[in-house]
């Protein structure tokens, strides 16, 4: 147990952490976290095709795909990485070699099984972390972490380190009322971001407002909080024909008109995103702080 102690005394100070928190000099990512309460909601074909919107205005946006045995992200792009997260952690690759660049320059890293090790890291592979969140901080101005369906402990953990919430519905009374479940379970794990509602596969916009609507007053009702509305997107064949390519609508239909209501999701979360003050720092941060504490705890 001392040699325990003298070991996270010295992981402190190498990472630069004070008394309560990991403090980070620099460049700070917007870490957004997509999600949905059940599968089928075309959560990750949307994350790819957001990225790209953001790209396209000038951001630099990573990807990181911590859905845990699907890794649709790669499938979409096209891409076959050979390396995750795992092997940076074990020290076999750096960051930047496990980050694979799908097309319009979108960069996105696969979690793999390296994503469960996150709760479970020893101080070296701390510290490689921490020198990971450096660089992506410093490197990429919006994350998207694009998580498995439904509410699992590590679903609502890449929501809680998170500076916003995307969740994904489609009308569908199933799939509303587990959008429902998931943001309250978000909610009552006194996460204080913002939480966005993007409203999928509709006829149009009076469609997607009346769910809104009908969701958020449900919302304001049993949980005395609001979620935002981010926008919709219509239900189109041109996403499957896309999802066959294995090229994202974004570039193989960008004149569509689901590329614009992508574009317009982009534009309303890159306005919310323009600055990231001290108090509502990168979700990296946030991550960090909550692994030094469980160790801190043992």
């Amino acid at each position: 147990m001392k040699d325990q102690a003298q070991g996270l005394r010295n992981l402190v100070k190498k990472a630069n952490v004070g008394e309560n928190n990991f403090v980070y000099q620099g460049p700070l990512s917007k870490v957004v976290t997509i999600t949905s309460g059940k599968g089928g909601v075309g959560k990750t074909n949307l994350t790819v095709n957001l990225a790209i919107a953001l790209k396209k205005i000038g951001k630099r946006v990573l990807i990181i795909d911590a859905d845990l045995g699907l890794s649709n992200v790669e499938v979409l792009l096209g891409t076959s990485p050979k390396y995750n997260v795992k092997d940076v952690l074990e020290g076999k690759k750096d960051i930047f070699s496990i980050v694979e660049e799908g097309p319009m320059g979108v960069n996105f890293i696969s979690g793999g099984s390296g994503i469960v090790d996150l709760a479970n890291l020893d101080e070296e592979k701390l510290m490689r972390l921490i020198e990971c969140a450096q660089l992506i901080n410093s490197s990429f101005d919006i994350v998207l972490i694009d998580t498995g369906a439904g509410i699992s402990r590590n679903v609502m953990e890449f929501v809680m380190i998170s500076d916003e919430v995307i969740v994904i519905t489609t009308p569908e009374p199933t799939s509303i009322t587990d959008a429902y479940a998931i943001i309250k379970a978000i909610i009552t794990r006194n996460f204080d971001h913002k939480i966005n509602l993007l409203i999928n596969k509709v006829n149009g916009t009076k469609e997607a407002e009346e769910i809104f609507f009908r969701l958020n007053g449900v919302i304001k009702r049993f949980l005395q909080r609001e979620v935002e509305y981010i926008g919709y997107i219509e239900e189109n064949s041109i996403v499957s024909k896309s999802v066959i390519k294995q090229v994202p609508f974004m570039i193989s239909y960008e004149k569509s008109s689901i590329s614009r209501q992508v574009e317009n999701v982009a534009k309303k979360l890159v306005m919310s995103s323009e600055i990231v003050g001290e108090k509502n720092r990168g979700g990296f941060s946030r991550l960090i702080d909550s692994i030094i504490k469980k160790l801190r705890e043992q």
